[in-house]
């Protein structure tokens, strides 16, 4: 650990490197010196980042104060030890800031944007000094000589950190909102570099998260809940926003879906059901006018009557979106432990009222027991999970009451407990993108990444706030830079009666987090939602999230074809939208889109056209793409002259791929389910066989094996034998 001692005596600034028991210079790729004052970041033995200082709003020059560097990784960990003789407002910022990043090409910030302070969204920053304010949840920028970085707020004991600008200087800005509140160690700020921008981004979020003491919520660490294994749909956007959610629109959506022999797997009660009174919850069970029996008997039939084989239902982190009512019987039950807190009464109004809100205090035994009493109640009522919504509410809750970082992990430590006890972790988060809530999502899996989804309307633009199905994507797909490192990112649900569905579709194909639909009922396209499952209702998903390739990583809206991938083991998927606002773009793909796929030789085989070509993997593929237009690429690698598919009537073939073994002369492959198999097979086989008997039809043009794979028997995977 390094110790930077940063002493101000009036105008002078002397800046002293103290070496614990003579530890030498750090051998590590990622290094700090000390010159004219600030710290400066080495990378490799070259000065990558310069000029850092702390600096503590609203304070004049005092007493020392200490900077403290860790690394861990090639991850540079800094932190402020103040000293006690410093007063720090609540409402006022601590941070390390420095004047540059030498050799700045370009970055991108994933900026929290208001006004409900809920989500982000992909800023350019190009030059560095258009960095916002604050805000910034994660930071990664491109030096002119190809290495890329990346900063990410740390915080803790107390302190919420987010990334910013403060006269011209980037840095980070952590803060308690609680005046009065000290703690020695204030966590700032993780930085690192590396040649591989998605190793970057793993690595430092991994060493971070490990050193905030929140190890457990690194997704490679975590299993999807098996609710979300199944395709599901959301009565948000068909009930009018909650108007006309009852128990009769359940029963007519469950309905529809059963008579069109559609496998829906779970159906999520949306807000519209809780009691309240201006917006302040009143009971924990659902009004009787419009589930008159509470939830038992309707979620009763749903399961037994129409297959429905999960019910999940909405609620927010404190209650109801103004809290709960304290003069209610709920509210009378736990009065004596709630505390208030003031926020607008309407948040989308700049000069709304202050007005004052309850819920319970985080020391209290009794936030434990409010959550276990409520999800108790809904297993109690057949409820296998919970969307927990307005997450970014902790942060106002704390203002004046209690250190917001230390107040949010008190709240999700009972939330989380909950959950695990009642759901086995089965929860979504949402409106969830600032640090308070997303470093604590614990060992919970879902997570939404972007804003909600947007019904199309012709008059819709491109705007990443509240933009079209192109904006609602760009936005998701960079967002998960960041958040598929914590959970698997949750795209939000589609209409698949938009006329822009199946841009939608893809990209939640392409993923691997749930999949589900808001579809106002008797309006569904089943040709669009077929393709992302199995007949069981299983969603086909991938092993890795959904990214933007390398060279989108700074495009944003630019008016060139915006890429995403992720892959099954060795084999990629390549999205290719037109998300730009422009009637054509141009460009190419290649099979380095694909990050860390290996081989030499590659099928690239297009899913809407059909098309199939070889190619190396240094070979450029020209593409155009008309407005609002998409395509959707497989990248296999070919070996000993053969690289299956799969079941090619799924958007995602590849995931339908169970097992594959080749034996001397013949390969194996098995699969889901049966359905449309193709395989690149460079010598036309002799023989074909499907769970060993032998098949007779199938066809083989231009080294495509095309073969129609029947389902004999419900669970039963079916192997396909190729032998030559």
């Amino acid at each position: 650990m390094h110790y930077i001692n940063i002493i101000r005596v009036e105008k002078l600034t002397i800046i002293l490197l103290l070496l614990l028991f003579g530890l030498k210079a750090n051998p590590q790729k990622i290094d700090l010196i000390t010159r004219q004052g600030a710290i400066h970041v080495l990378y490799e033995g070259k000065e990558r980042i310069s000029g850092g200082v702390p600096i503590f709003q609203g304070s004049p020059p005092g007493a020392p104060s200490i900077i403290q560097s860790v690394e861990k990784d090639s991850v540079l960990l800094l932190s402020i030890r103040a000293d006690n003789q410093r007063f720090i407002k609540g409402d006022e910022f601590v941070g390390v800031f420095f004047d540059k990043i030498n050799d700045y090409q370009t970055g991108i910030s994933l900026w929290r944007y208001g006004p409900y302070l809920s989500w982000t969204k992909p800023i350019r920053i190009d030059p560095l000094g258009q960095m916002a304010e604050s805000d910034i949840q994660f930071y990664y920028w491109k030096h002119s000589d190809g290495l890329y970085g990346a900063a990410l707020p740390l915080s803790g004991n107390g302190y919420r950190s987010t990334l910013g600008n403060d006269n011209n200087r980037w840095g980070c800005k952590a803060l308690t909102y609680k005046s009065h509140y000290q703690d020695k160690d204030i966590p700032c700020i993780a930085i690192a570099f590396g040649e591989n921008p998605f190793e970057l981004f793993s690595r430092i979020y991994r060493v971070a998260l490990e050193s905030m003491g929140k190890g457990e919520n690194i997704q490679a660490k975590k299993i999807l809940p098996e609710p979300f294994n199944y395709i599901g749909w959301c009565s948000w956007n068909s009930s009018n926003y909650g108007k006309k959610l009852n128990e009769d629109l359940l029963i007519d959506a469950a309905k529809s879906f059963c008579e069109n022999n559609f496998p829906l797997g779970w159906i999520l009660i949306d807000d519209g059901w809780i009691q309240h009174r201006e917006l302040m919850l009143t009971s924990l069970e659902p009004p009787k006018e419009k589930f008159p029996n509470g939830f038992h008997m309707v979620v009763d039939n749903l399961k037994k009557d129409f297959r429905i084989k999960y019910i999940g239902v909405w609620h927010t982190i404190n209650g109801y979106w103004h809290g709960i009512d304290s003069i209610s019987e709920l509210g009378k039950r736990y009065r004596s432990e709630m505390f208030s807190w003031k926020h607008k009464e309407n948040t989308e109004i700049k000069d709304s009222l202050l007005c004052p809100f309850y819920f319970i205090r985080p020391e209290s035994d009794s936030l434990l027991a409010f959550y276990e009493s409520w999800h108790k109640y809904f297993r109690s009522q057949g409820i296998d999970f919970v969307k927990v919504d307005y997450q970014l509410i902790t942060e106002l809750m704390a203002i004046g009451n209690y250190p917001v970082f230390q107040f949010s992990e008190s709240i999700y430590e009972a939330m989380n407990k909950s959950v695990k006890d009642n759901f086995d972790n089965a929860i979504i988060h949402c409106m969830d993108m600032t640090p308070q809530a997303y470093l604590n999502f614990g060992e919970t899996a879902v997570a939404r990444c972007v804003e909600d989804y947007v019904p199309y309307k012709p008059e819709e633009n491109y705007n990443l706030v509240h933009g079209n199905a192109a904006a609602h994507i760009v936005q998701a797909l960079y967002n998960s830079i960041y958040f598929s490192q914590m959970v698997f990112p949750d795209l939000d649900m589609f209409q698949s009666h938009n006329p822009n569905a199946v841009f939608h579709a893809i990209a939640r194909a392409l993923n691997n987090g749930p999949i589900y639909i808001t579809d106002n009922v008797g309006k569904q396209n089943f040709d669009v939602l077929t393709p992302l499952i199995y007949a069981d209702g299983k969603i086909i998903r991938s092993q890795t999230s959904l990214l933007p390739t390398e060279d989108c990583l700074f495009t944003v809206q630019d008016e060139v074809p915006f890429k995403a991938f992720s892959k099954v083991g060795n084999k990629g998927l390549l999205a290719v939208w037109n998300a730009a606002d422009a009637d054509k773009v141009a460009g190419h793909i290649k099979v380095a889109d694909i990050n860390e796929i290996n081989g030499k030789d590659f099928l690239l085989y297009e899913y809407f056209s059909n098309k199939v070509r070889m190619i190396r993997r240094e070979t450029k593929i020209n593409i155009e793409l008309l407005r609002m237009g998409f395509k959707l690429f497989y990248v296999i690698p070919v070996t000993d002259g053969f690289a299956a598919i799969g079941l090619t009537n799924k958007y995602n073939a590849p995931a339908t791929i169970l097992a594959e073994n080749k034996n001397g002369r013949s390969v194996k492959v098995k699969v889901y389910e049966g359905g449309t198999f193709k395989a690149f097979v460079e010598t036309k086989p002799k023989q074909i066989k499907v769970d060993g008997e032998l098949i007779f039809e199938f066809r083989y043009l231009d080294q495509i094996l095309i073969l129609d794979v029947l389902q004999k028997n419900s669970g039963v995977h079916p192997e396909i034998e190729i032998l030559w």
